[in-house]
């Protein structure tokens, strides 16, 4: 039974750790028996991720005998944690709630729910749109020099991790609510570094994706759409007071960069202007 802890409460670190591991574990027995759920209807799960397979490609093959079985595992797993991710958004908020005021914890269930559709919209995103394109991409590149041959671990494992990837990668606006909320960044500073968020979402992109330009695109030009999403809805949740002292901080800021900028400017044409003039002649 996990203790819930107060916000008036001093709470020692011990006790926020015997919470975070109440949760932890309550969450891996969930986990776990979904686990156990989708390994016994592990067919339906392989049928669902085999439907963007080419028919040309269809006939999956395996070439060590422990593959078949870790295959099933991992996509038992990525069901199971399909499945929990209500309950281990829930718990991950209800561990950080007790830092925050009243009116904060009434959003939880917005929380749990606007961040389990998120997940979930990544997940179909990747699964319906692509994954197919994709396939179709990698499947068709090499092969009139190659011969290819799709093993199930292979197949499976990238299926699994380009869902996963999106479905988690998803979850950047909610991120970006949750740090604007605590403080830890504003809008302001968001649109300043714009090009920045540009760069790093393709640059997220290439680490989350196999190796081809056409998965990167599909991903990097999402993830920079739900930095802008998440910089409007930010708005919403940030402290107006906090938003104008940073904008003031901003202005003051850019203020003193002009000022210095036109002091140095002023120093070098003053510099200019002492070589340009000649010391005069007396007369004799």
């Amino acid at each position: 039974m996990v203790n819930t802890l107060g916000f008036t409460e001093k709470i020692p670190v011990s006790k926020h750790l015997k919470e975070l591991k109440d949760r932890v574990v309550q969450t891996a027995i969930v986990v776990g028996f979904f686990f156990g759920v989708c390994f016994y209807f592990i067919e339906i799960l392989l049928g669902w991720l085999e439907d963007p397979l080419p028919k040309q490609w269809a006939q999956l093959t395996f070439i060590t005998p422990t593959e078949p079985f870790f295959t099933n595992m991992k996509v038992a797993f990525m069901g199971s944690l399909f499945i929990s991710m209500p309950l281990i958004l829930y718990h991950f908020w209800m561990f950080i709630s007790p830092g925050l005021k009243v009116k904060e914890k009434k959003i939880t269930f917005m929380f749990v729910f606007f961040g389990t559709l998120f997940f979930v919209f990544g997940g179909t995103f990747c699964y319906f749109l692509v994954v197919p394109l994709a396939l179709k991409f990698l499947f068709n590149y090499g092969v009139q020099y190659w011969q290819m041959q799709v093993t199930i671990g292979f197949y499976f494992s990238f299926i699994v991790k380009l869902i996963l990837a999106f479905a988690f990668a998803f979850q950047t606006p909610l991120i970006m609510v949750l740090l604007t909320k605590f403080g830890v960044i504003n809008t302001i500073k968001m649109r300043m570094y714009r090009k920045w968020a540009f760069l790093g979402s393709f640059a997220l992109a290439a680490i989350l994706t196999p190796p081809d330009i056409v998965t990167q695109l599909l991903l990097g030009i999402p993830l920079y759409a739900l930095y802008e999403f998440g910089v409007l809805v930010s708005t919403f949740f940030e402290d107006p007071k906090q938003r104008e002292q940073v904008l003031k901080q901003v202005q003051l800021e850019r203020e003193m960069r002009k000022a210095k900028k036109e002091a140095q400017q002023a120093q070098k044409e003053a510099k200019k202007r002492k070589v340009k003039v000649k010391p005069q002649k007396k007369a004799v």
